[in-house]
């Protein structure tokens, strides 16, 4: 029941959030905001497709890879967001820390792959792996810059939304009670609180 309480509670946020995206997209003619607006949808079709499932069949999809998929192309979409606010230097940019957390993303690829799949961790890994490497690198780039600071929310944002999942993701690992002694839904919880302030730090980051 808790499962079915707090997946009612991020698939109801996101699909606000989607919209109010998608309002600040047409009215402003922004890439940028269809990028988050995209995110924001894909993790919605996602979340429908197993929050329907465990209401109709009472437990986690079997074929869970309908709703990764979503969840893998919201990721994309997210990175493709990064890429359109990050300027060409930035992204030309060399920092030797920011390439260890690819090394990162793949060891605790295969420490989760003794719960789960091998091809949907080393998928998650690469991801995770692009974003935190433009996030890190983007908050390194902007120490020296300044003037161009307004990214930097977006870039915490994002990061700390990947924190985030590594934390559900852990905690699924090791805890699987249905209550709220469970850390996974709290992490679960904040990551939804995270995707809410995406978009007030794109606003920040585009609009002059």
């Amino acid at each position: 029941m808790i499962e079915i309480i707090e997946n009612s509670i991020q698939l109801g946020t996101l699909t606000v959030c989607t919209i109010m995206t998608a309002l600040f997209s047409l009215r402003k003619q922004s890439q940028e905001g269809a990028s988050l607006a995209m995110f924001y949808s894909s993790y919605v079709l996602g979340d429908l497709f197993w929050l329907l499932y465990l209401i109709c069949y009472g437990h986690i999809p079997r074929i869970f890879y309908v709703s990764y998929l979503s969840w893998y192309a919201a990721f994309l979409f997210l990175y493709m967001l990064l890429q359109r606010i990050s300027t060409e230097e930035e992204r030309k940019s060399s920092y030797p820390f920011a390439c260890l957390l690819p090394a990162f993303c793949i060891a605790m690829s295969v420490f989760y792959m003794q719960w789960g799949d091998y091809a949907g961790n080393l998928v998650s890994a690469a991801l995770m792996s692009m974003l935190m490497f433009h996030t890190v690198r983007g908050l390194l780039f902007l120490r020296s810059r300044p003037e161009e600071a307004s990214r930097r929310y977006l870039y915490y944002t994002v990061l700390l939304f990947c924190i985030l999942e590594y934390c559900a993701w852990t905690a699924s690992c090791f805890f699987s009670g249905d209550d709220l002694s469970n850390p996974y839904y709290w992490a679960d919880f904040l990551i939804t609180v995270c995707m809410v302030f995406l978009l007030p730090a794109l606003r920040k980051a585009v609009v002059p």
